[in-house]
């Protein structure tokens, strides 16, 4: 196979990979995490549901690659490493969709944000305690089930950046 067709390909999937996860973020904002369907999910998205199950094997995993989606980019953020869990607890406590799941189907977090890790949301999850513990050193478990927390039950900023000065001692700042 050639690189152009190559990727070509791999751009194609790549759109519509995140046509299937714009459209699972606007339906469960709308629904909810349980009512959304897949052949709901597929319209939204323009996809036929084979599509869909290539992409996404069941709905465990649409959810689980949402909260991939919801992490990764608070995971680039640069600054000091209070900053950096602030912003992290920030964009995880604000997040709409995992909003949307509280509020219509709480029992589910626990299941999305403590996935098995040989199944596919692993790696995300490995490489979040692996830029914890490279940010924060010995206080990266601590942290790390301090964010899974606000995932469950999110706090104010303002009480985010209390517990997280709290937390982090100022030789971390």
């Amino acid at each position: 196979m050639s690189e152009e067709l190559y990727a070509r390909q791999h751009s194609t999937y790549r759109a519509v990979h995140e046509s299937i996860i714009v459209a699972a973020k606007k339906l469960i904002a709308q629904q909810g995490f349980r009512a959304m369907n897949v052949i709901d999910l597929a319209g939204e998205a323009e996809v036929s549901r084979a599509t869909l199950y290539n992409h996404l094997r069941d709905k465990e995993a649409i959810g689980i690659t949402l909260a991939q989606y919801e992490v990764e980019g608070a995971l680039s953020f640069l600054g000091t490493p209070a900053d950096f869990l602030i912003n992290f607890a920030n964009q995880i406590s604000q997040s709409e969709v995992l909003k949307a799941i509280r509020e219509n189907d709480r029992d589910l977090l626990p299941t999305i944000f403590m996935p098995k890790y040989d199944e596919t949301a692993g790696p995300i999850w490995r490489q979040v305690g692996e830029v914890l513990s490279h940010r924060l050193g010995d206080k990266a478990g601590m942290a790390f089930i301090w964010l899974v927390g606000q995932a469950l039950a999110p706090l104010s900023p303002e009480s985010i950046k209390l517990q997280v000065e709290a937390m982090l001692p100022r030789t971390l700042f």
